[in-house]
């Protein structure tokens, strides 16, 4: 089976020194989920596996405000290619994109390219990792990762209600997934630098284009906190990536974990 490589970038300014255009990284772990995804429709409905891959990038040295970014993807030995662009969350110093490859090629490796643009500086740098194994029979190859391990999340719970959205008599009914999300922090960091500190737990489902705000709070004591937040008309059966983002120090970590929307 192969493993990620474990990276850690700091991207570097075109034509300035390392000393000098360090923004101050780490920047953008990436995690691979293998999952098997319908195509086409009706009789002609075929299920092929797919890699999902989801890219965290951090902002520290410089303040995110009024900076963009852009991450793009390519596979060796294939044509098939993606871009995202985006912006860096201002509270969260971080920003987050996903791709999906179909039908991933054995033994390719997958090289994501970051530009940043901020007050007036360019910065650039790439990273390559082999691509998970995603085939027909590896369909579960789940979070080949290159996260750090700094915050954890887990315990992913959900609770499905039917909830009566009428008025003036009438009723109308829609669904709703409460999500609930342990995050903590991990163990290269002990829990003193999280207590207070402000986390987040956003999400993102398959077939939508962005990560959705969730809920946030703050870690206690322990490092840890609990959060919920609310799916109204949830697809049943798609897959829900859970995102959390939590503070320490000067620095956002990321927590991931997948789960798949019972309601």
């Amino acid at each position: 089976m192969t493993t990620a490589l474990a990276i850690l970038i700091c991207l570097t300014a075109a034509g300035a020194s390392t000393a000098a255009a360090d923004p101050g990284g780490p920047f953008a772990p990436n995690v691979d989920h293998c999952a098997m995804q319908n195509s086409g429709s009706g009789p002609m409905t075929t299920a092929i596996p797919v890699d999902r891959i989801t890219l965290n990038l951090e902002t520290v040295g410089y303040p995110p405000t009024d900076s963009t970014i852009t991450a793009s993807y390519t596979i060796s030995g294939s044509t098939r290619a993606g871009t995202a662009n985006g912006t860096f969350d201002t509270a969260r110093k971080n920003a987050t994109f996903n791709f999906s490859v179909s039908n991933p090629p054995a033994g390719a490796t997958l090289t994501v390219t970051y530009q940043v643009w901020g007050h007036g500086v360019y910065y650039s740098n790439f990273v390559s990792a082999p691509l998970a194994p995603c085939t027909w029979d590896n369909p579960t190859y789940v979070d080949a990762s290159t996260w750090n391990d700094y915050v954890t999340a887990t315990g992913v719970s959900q609770r499905c209600e039917t909830v009566d959205i009428g008025v003036g008599g009438r009723h109308a009914y829609i669904r709703e997934d409460i999500v609930t999300v342990n995050v903590a922090h991990g163990p290269s960091y002990g829990p003193s630098p999280y207590a207070g500190r402000s986390v987040w737990a956003d999400y993102w489902i398959v077939g939508q284009k962005a990560y959705a705000s969730g809920a946030s709070g703050v870690f206690d004591t322990d490092g840890k906190a609990t959060l919920s937040f609310v799916i109204l008309t949830p697809t049943t059966g798609a897959e829900l990536d859970v995102l959390a983002s939590g503070q320490a120090g000067s620095r956002t970590f990321p927590g991931h974990s997948w789960t798949t929307i019972a309601c």
